[in-house]
């Protein structure tokens, strides 16, 4: 966690270590151990994670040949794409959700991707409160019925994207 400090009015200028991006308040260690997923994330925009750390990855731009939904850090996984970014300096598949992009998951341990954590991570909480990988990850979509067995809802009010939605009454 580097600033440098810059010109006589004690003002500094933006984080210079990697891990941080484009923060512009440094966490504190409590802050950093206090992490839970999901949480909200921007996909990198340029390529900013050194090659010593981004082994196993490729960094791709939306609208190029390679055909990613989004700019950003993708592994290969059994011959699909996943996306993933480095968040403080540990490796997370993230997801389009709603409008925006979140971290749901620390990345698999098979993607032999290279961890540099800022001091504090805990991996144990974020292990924990990540959400579970369910199933292979594919390009081809999942069947219906198969999806309806993996998934499980304790809650009946609850659907596993939600509420239940009631149906509309017909008119009589």
């Amino acid at each position: 966690m580097t600033s440098t400090p810059s010109g006589s009015k004690g003002k500094s200028r933006a984080p210079t270590d990697w891990r941080l991006r484009v923060i512009t308040k440094i966490p504190t260690i409590v802050q950093l151990g206090a992490l839970e997923l999901p949480m909200e994330v921007i996909p990198e925009q340029k390529d900013m994670v050194p090659v010593a750390n981004a082994v196993n990855t490729q960094f791709l731009i939306s609208g190029t040949s390679e055909g990613p939904p989004w700019t950003g850090y993708y592994a290969t996984f059994r011959g699909a794409r996943l996306a993933i970014t480095n968040v403080f300096g540990v490796w997370c598949e993230i997801q389009c959700r709603g409008s925006g992009f979140e971290v749901h998951c620390l990345a698999r341990a098979e993607l032999s991707l290279l961890d540099a954590p800022l001091q504090g991570i805990d991996y144990s909480r974020l292990q924990q409160t990540g959400e579970p990988i369910t199933h292979v990850p594919s390009r081809a979509p999942t069947p219906a019925q198969e999806t309806a067995t993996t998934m499980q809802v304790t809650d009946t009010t609850y659907g596993p994207f939600g509420p239940k939605q009631m149906p509309k009454e017909e008119p009589k």
